[in-house]
This record gives structure tokens, sequence and C-alpha cells, in this order.
């Protein structure tokens, strides 16, 4: 049985048991809702932590068969990946353990996973975009780096909704979460002009990361929006699936590169 097969089978039966094992876990004495919506909501945020994980193993289960630098890239995508799970992970959890005013959340801290993410999700890409001789204006970094920084004035300037958090922290919230939804569209058009250049040998591998990265900048625009709209970040079941099938086409994503051995 092949390594890649291998450790998909391990990873799925984790997930598995971790995903059941979270409804073990009794409610906080801060919960005042209904247990059921505790466990389900605990339950959905250990299930894309791990799907998002997983993903991030599979992409380092083959790196030992690539050359250094695209072995970089596969690293720094993981990396990516793994925060990207996490911070999604860690609101949920912030949210239901009654942590919302504690310093991490209050002084802006609980965005840094979200912002090293997009950063290091970009890195990858633009680092496999140089190593096949992808021209793009995108793998120039003060090129992205000014896109970035002119959406997030744009962004500050839009009106919102009345919002009981902080303004300083809602502001650098939305600045984070427009900042990632560029770098997660700059580094889902390299990856599409990577599949043009890579040949047929990466074409399954590079279309479940372009999947993977049209989930990200679906999500995030879909959590800017909410949070603009009501003045308070999104949540619920219906953002918990598109999540979950996000971290479902990264690990494939994984799996891919995983089975996909350099020429």
């Amino acid at each position: 049985m092949k390594k890649a097969t291998i450790y998909s089978i391990v990873l799925a039966v984790i997930i598995i048991l971790g995903y059941l094992g979270s409804f073990l876990i009794l409610p906080p004495a801060s919960w005042t809702g209904d247990p059921s919506a505790f466990h389900w909501t605990l339950a959905n945020s250990v299930l894309y932590t791990l799907l998002h994980i997983g993903a991030a193993v599979l992409f380092l289960v083959g790196v030992g068969a690539y050359k250094a630098t695209l072995r970089t890239a596969y690293i720094q995508i993981a990396i990516g990946v793994i925060l990207a799970g996490a911070g999604l992970a860690q609101v949920v959890i912030l949210n239901i353990f009654n942590l919302i005013q504690t310093p991490w959340v209050q002084d802006g801290g609980v965005m840094i996973p979200f912002v090293l993410a997009g950063v290091m999700i970009y890195l990858g890409t633009r680092a496999m975009a140089k190593l096949v001789n992808v021209r793009s204006i995108f793998t120039n970094i003060w090129v992205v780096s000014s896109l970035t920084a002119l959406a997030v004035v744009l962004v500050s300037l839009v009106p919102h909704g009345s919002s009981s958090l902080p303004e300083t922290f809602f502001d650098i919230s939305n600045a984070i979460s427009v900042g990632d939804i560029v770098l997660y569209l700059v580094s889902l058009i390299l990856v599409l002009q990577i599949k043009r250049h890579s040949g047929v040998y990466y074409t399954e591998s590079m279309a479940w990361l372009s999947l993977g990265l049209m989930g990200s900048v679906v999500i995030t625009t879909s959590i800017l929006l909410g949070t603009l709209i009501t003045g308070n970040v999104p949540a619920g079941y219906l953002l918990d699936v598109f999540v979950i099938i996000g971290g479902l086409v990264y690990l494939k994503a994984g799996q891919s590169f995983a089975k996909t051995k350099e020429l």
C-alpha cells in the first residue's frame, strides 16, 4: 500500500474519532444555551481544524521527493493551511468558552493566525510560480502589498452595522479579512497559471488546490460582508458547513500532492 494511502486512512480515522470524541466534552459552566448547541458547535470546530491539519500533513508526506525550492513552497502552503484551520477554530472556542473579553481578543491577537495563513499560502504559491517560470505581476511582493494596502483602506471607508466590539479591533479584523481575500485571490490566480505551465502531471493536484483557494476566497468574503452588515463576526451551522467543505477540499489537494512525485 502506498504511503499516501496509508496516511490518508490513518488521518481519516483520527478525524472521525476526534469529531465523535468532542461530543463527550461537557459544556463549561459559562455556557447558558442548549447543551446540544455546544456539542455541535465544538464538534464542527474540531472537524474542520483536523481536516486542515490533515491536509497539511498530506502536503508534507511526499515533500522529500522534491527539490529544495519546491519543498520550501509546499511547507509554506502546509503551514498556511494549518493556520487557517486553527484561526477559524479558535474563534469558535473563544465564543463557546466566553473568552471574548480576554486581552488576546480585545488586543487583536486572535487575528494573528489569519494574517500568517494568508501570507504563508501566498509565499508558497509565489515560490511555485517562480519555479515554473510563470510571468505574472502577482509574483511581485510590492505589487501585492500595494493591492492589499489599497483594499484595506477602501474597506475601512465602508459604513458598517453597530458592533459590540471595540472600534479598533473591529477595523483591524476587517482589514485582516480583506487582506486575506487579496492574498487568497492572488494565490488562486498564480495556481491557475502554474497549472497551465506544469503540464498534465500536476493537473489534478493544482485543480484541487485551486478549488481550496476558491473556497477560502468565498468563505473569507462572506465573513467580511457579514461583519460589515451586522457589526459582528458571522457564525452558524451554514458557515460551518462551508468551512468543513473547504477543509475536505484542502485534504483532497494534500492527498493529490502526496501521490505526485517529481519527474
